[in-house]
């Protein structure tokens, strides 16, 4: 009993100073785990109540209740837009490669499986782009940007690409990559993005320079208009809000629930990876893919002018 009672004190506090730190990288961090606080909540209820401790399990299953309550939205049915498009969609495929990654065989086989309109690929080196050659024959339109470390973007296309160029914000350093893609419904902005990740302090406030400048970005820029990639942050991390209020951007997760992609194969992971949109755009057909050997997994989404 005292052993589930202190489980359940633990976690309310790491969950309340997640909650409430949003300035200190560390904590902001732990915000991204809803259903890990949710599952502590839930064992420490279920014990105690076997125990009848009843106010002790009625305390932690409402921990528990609050830690999901963001999660559940990304179940229910998106809201109601426009009609649907009467273009044909493009599928875009969107993966952080890991620039350790060596399995490039799983990625080849997966997107000869997958058969994509679109790929954008983060985290590419220069012996991932000589592996990745084999994809020219298919994907004759193309954008590569290869670092040897984190900022490497690439951009393969079936369909025309015009006004590709790297995207510079400011003093950001923010790796993107923009393009227009020529859709069957009329030209769609495309940007390939990977904002730092929040390892420590210094990079976890640029973490968050960069979406705020990026969200104003899009607010400025011609639509319609696509964002995808590696964003390093959850739908329900704070700092994701410029994306929405600033931006106007939706998600392509919308009532298909969690999507975890980070870290692969970890039962309790994190949807960090997204397609995002603007209000002329229609996403639909959102997936997470199987592990292709990087700590994130692939996911897919099409896309239509509405």
């Amino acid at each position: 009993m005292r052993l589930l009672k202190g489980l359940a004190v633990a976690v309310g506090v790491v969950y309340a100073a997640a909650q409430l730190g949003t300035s200190r990288a560390m904590l902001d961090n732990l915000s991204n785990f809803p259903a890990l606080f949710a599952a502590g909540f839930a064992a420490a209820a279920l014990g105690l109540a076997v125990l009848r401790e009843r106010a002790w399990a009625a305390a932690a299953a409402l921990g528990a209740a609050l830690a999901f309550a963001p999660v559940v939205p990304w179940y229910m049915p998106p809201e109601a837009r426009a009609e649907e498009s009467a273009a044909p969609a493009v599928k875009l495929f969107i993966n952080n490669v890991y620039y350790r990654n060596f399995q490039r065989k799983k990625l080849i086989r997966l997107i000869e499986e997958e058969k994509p309109d679109v790929i954008g690929l983060v985290e590419v080196t220069s012996h991932w782009l000589q592996k990745l050659e084999v994809l020219h024959g298919e994907y004759p339109y193309r954008f590569e940007l290869p670092d040897e470390a984190y900022a490497g973007i690439a951009l393969y296309s079936r369909l025309p690409l015009s006004g590709a160029r790297v995207l510079k914000l400011g003093d950001t350093n923010l790796a993107a990559v923009e393009a227009s893609v020529a859709a069957p419904g009329g030209p769609v902005r495309l940007l390939i993005v990977h904002p730092t990740s929040p390892v420590n302090q210094d990079n976890f406030e640029l973490r968050n320079r960069q979406l705020r400048e990026l969200a104003k970005y899009v607010a400025a820029a011609p639509h319609p208009i696509v964002v995808a990639g590696d964003f390093n942050l959850t739908m329900w991390n704070r700092h994701y809000q410029p994306l929405v209020d600033v931006a106007a951007l939706h998600n392509a997760r919308e009532g298909h629930g969690i999507g975890a992609t980070w870290p692969a194969g970890w039962p309790l992971g994190v949807p960090i990876d997204h397609v995002l949109a603007s209000g002329d755009v229609q996403l639909r057909n959102f997936r997470v893919l199987r592990a292709i050997g990087s700590d994130h997994r692939p996911i897919s989404a099409e896309f239509a002018s509405r």
